[in-house]
Formats: structure tokens, sequence, C-alpha cells
């Protein structure tokens, strides 16, 4: 069930101001979720660059290492400005989501 909002009805300006910090706060949730994606896009690509080193060791602990390795290094590649790709998604996700609701 979608529900229409009167764009007329005035809007109390506290109620705008706690809007304003709810869209902020998604905003950034929004933001952060783009990053993770990133983030775990590098990480794949870390993985299959690495192959089948031994540098970490063979057997599961190996493994282990090369995965936590992947990960960390994605984190810190993902942090700003990365590949940029967090920034364009987060655009887009946010104009589409205007456009929605516009």
């Amino acid at each position: 069930m979608e529900v229409k909002i009167n764009s007329e009805i005035p809007i109390p300006s506290s109620m705008g101001k706690l809007n304003n910090r709810t869209q902020k706060k998604s905003d950034q949730q929004l933001m952060e979720k783009c990053r993770e994606f990133e983030a775990v896009l590098f990480q794949k690509m870390i993985e299959v660059m690495q192959g089948n080193t031994e540098i970490f060791g063979k057997g599961v602990q190996g493994e282990y290492l090369r995965g936590i390795f992947a990960e960390e290094m994605a984190k810190e590649l993902a942090k700003d400005p990365g590949l940029g790709l967090a920034k364009s998604l987060y655009q887009v996700l946010l104009s589409n989501n205007n456009d929605e609701n516009n």
C-alpha cells in the first residue's frame, strides 16, 4: 500500500528538522553501504590476483591468513577516494530514490 502525502499541507518546522536529520542519517548509512560494497569488490579482486600463492603458508591456516589479508587490504583501498565506485553508486541510488519520492 502506497501512501501519498499532500505537499500543500504545511509541516511544522520542528518536524522539518526531524525529517532533515533522519534524511541525513539515512544518506550516511547509504554511503557506508556503498563503501562496503566497494570494499567487497576490492577483496574479490585481490583474492583473484593472489591466486594460489603460498606466501601465507599452506592448508587451512594459509587460506585463513590470505583471506584476512585480502579483507584488510580491501578496506584500506576502499577508503576515500577508493576507485570512486562508492561515490558513483551512492549518487545513482540517491538520484533513483529522489525520483521515486517525487
